[in-house]
């Protein structure tokens, strides 16, 4: 009898230890399968950052062609200021005011010559030293001087937009340091035999 309680005690010592150690090794393997959890989250979570503000830096660098184009057309020069092509502002402005000041230079001219033909064509004494025809060629190459430089003038203020514009969508191109070129030895083989040649590889780091 003393031997059947002793045997039942020691039988139900070994289930209760049995469990115990079950638990607690689930326990344990849960724990470590949380912690792994965790850092792979925060892992995750770190390239997810980094990604957003890699997005966000892009974002920033982005122009909008329109706008660009919009403030070029208003005010010369304003289109390169959005896109921050700062050294682009004294090659137009500078254009500007030459052609300006030429324009006003070869319009005064030709009025001045032209007053001097009308006068001598009513009958007015002549002083200035040319003859009928003179001014009349010096009127024609006043004129033709300040019609040439009001089209220079217009072409420039067109590529003054077309300029802004463009650089505006080169701004979406990559251009960071996250691409690589490089030249590459392959091997093909045409037919049976290897031809040796070079390959243009592109990576994104």
């Amino acid at each position: 009898m003393k031997f059947c309680f002793a045997f039942l005690f020691l039988l139900l010592s070994c289930i209760i230890s049995s469990f115990g150690q079950t638990d607690s090794s689930k326990i344990l393997y849960t724990h470590s399968d949380s912690v792994k959890a965790k850092k792979e989250d925060l892992r995750g979570l770190k390239i997810t950052s980094d990604s957003a503000i890699k997005v966000l830096k892009a974002s920033k660098k982005l122009k909008d062609p329109r706008r660009a184009s919009l403030l070029a057309a208003v005010f010369p020069g304003a289109g390169q200021i959005y896109n921050r092509s700062y050294w682009k502002l004294p090659i137009v402005w500078g254009a500007a005011f030459t052609l300006g000041y030429y324009i006003g230079f070869n319009n005064q001219e030709y009025v001045k010559n032209r007053d001097w033909y009308l006068l001598v064509l009513n009958g007015k004494a002549n002083r200035t030293g040319y003859s009928t025809e003179q001014l009349v060629r010096l009127r024609e190459y006043w004129r033709r001087n300040r019609d040439f430089l009001i089209i220079i003038s217009a072409l420039t203020y067109l590529l003054n937009i077309a300029d802004a514009a463009v650089d505006a969508h080169f701004s979406s191109f990559d251009v960071s340091d996250d691409l690589s070129l490089n030249w590459k030895p392959e091997i093909y083989v045409a037919g049976r035999q290897p031809v040796f040649g070079l390959g243009l590889v592109l990576n994104f780091k």
